[in-house]
C-alpha cells in the first residue's frame, strides 16, 4: 500500500501538494490527491530545526530535523 499525505499551506515547493511514500522511496507532486483511505488529519508548524504536529491518529508530536524551514501546513493522510 502507498501512504498519501494531501497538503495545503505555505512552506512546500507549491501551496497545494501531496506526497506518496512506498516503502523506503517518497516523491511529492504538486497536485492535491485524496486518499482512497482517509486515516488522519493533521497540522504541521515547522519554525526553523523544530516541528509541531497535532493530528487525529497521534495527538501531539514535537520532532526535531538536522535543516531549518518554516512551514506552516493543514494535511490529510491516508492510503491508496
Amino acid at each position: 500500500m502507498k501512504k498519501v499525505f494531501a497538503e495545503i499551506g505555505f512552506g512546500n515547493d507549491t501551496f497545494l501538494s501531496t506526497e506518496f511514500e512506498e516503502c523506503e522511496y517518497e516523491y511529492r507532486i504538486a497536485e492535491f490527491v485524496l486518499p482512497n483511505r482517509i486515516k488522519e488529519l493533521y497540522f504541521r508548524f515547522w519554525i526553523l530545526r523544530r516541528v509541531f504536529i497535532l493530528s487525529t491518529q497521534y495527538g501531539f508530536k514535537l520532532k526535531k530535523k538536522d535543516r531549518n524551514k518554516l512551514k506552516l501546513l493543514f494535511g490529510i493522510g491516508g492510503e491508496t
